[in-house]
């Protein structure tokens, strides 16, 4: 695979290794729903494979609960810091697992304050029993040690833009206010250069994009942004996947000859065919 593979495995690499630096509130209080607005992703999906949304809520109002005790930013020095609360939202399946619906809260109160979110992440896994998921240190799904049992991909980051934000976002690659998503992952073998306990020599992982032509303009799935507006006037967000039926090669040559893996041909997940590509897979 030709498209950044080895700064995508570079970056996953960095991603998984590093730690996530959130604050976990401990939380006494159940969370109040009553005002919040309801919002879902949805769309259809391999019946393997489940998608998450990672979401940090920060505190919003002007209050000394809605802030860490003792903390000062270290940008200024005097500033408050927000509390954050870290949740993942784990997909419902459907239809045999071939539909999916992930539904989550907008904000909502807890402890005296309330937490808003501006976006999160879109995270996607293979499914699997293995024991080693739900055993220490494999449960924290940013251990690189994940990469020996299942393939997995942060999809993309979302975030939510003043509407002043839109013009400039609609003249560049970023997309802008899109209510429907089709997303291709590509699993990708790479040699295991780290030395993972039980790996098989190999780590694998997901290539996901999407990309189209929009108003003649070539739009790719990176940091997908909203209007406040359209994102409080559109609660839900569809997101189809496709992953590939082949498994392709990653950055080491040696190590993709041994194992008689292909390379993906890039051409595909271009703009201009990317859409016909999506609807017939890589046979």
């Amino acid at each position: 695979m030709k498209i950044s593979k080895k700064n995508t495995a570079l970056s996953l690499f960095v991603m998984v290794l590093g730690a996530a630096g959130y604050f976990y509130l401990t939380q006494n209080d159940k969370p109040d729903y009553s005002e919040t607005q309801w919002r879902t992703f949805y769309g259809e999906k391999p019946v393997d494979y489940r998608p998450e949304f990672w979401v940090t809520y920060y505190g919003s109002e002007d209050k000394s609960a809605c802030y860490k005790s003792g903390v000062i930013s270290v940008v200024d020095g005097t500033s408050k810091v927000e509390k954050e609360i870290y949740k993942e939202f784990v997909a419902e399946e459907t239809n045999g697992g071939k539909n999916y619906v992930i539904r989550y809260p907008d904000k909502f109160k807890q402890n005296g304050c309330v937490y808003s979110s501006g976006g999160g992440k879109i995270h996607i896994e293979e499914k699997s029993d293995d024991p080693r998921l739900t055993q220490k240190p494999y449960n924290n799904k940013r251990k690189v040690y994940r990469m020996a049992i299942i393939y997995f991909a942060d999809v993309t980051s979302i975030s939510v833009r003043p509407d002043s934000a839109e013009e400039e976002f609609e003249r560049g690659a970023m997309y802008i206010n899109r209510p429907k998503y089709n997303v291709f992952c590509t699993r990708v073998k790479d040699k295991d250069e780290y030395n993972i306990k039980n790996s098989g020599g190999f780590w694998r992982w997901l290539f996901c994009s999407s990309s189209s032509i929009e108003h003649g303009i070539k739009k790719y799935m990176q940091f997908d942004a909203y209007t406040r507006s359209f994102w409080h006037a559109h609660p839900d967000i569809e997101f189809n996947f496709r992953v590939s039926k082949k498994i392709y090669c990653g950055t080491n040559k040696d190590f993709c000859s041994k194992m008689g893996l292909p390379e993906f041909d890039d051409a595909f997940l271009s703009p201009e065919n990317f859409e016909n590509f999506y609807k017939n897979g890589d046979k």
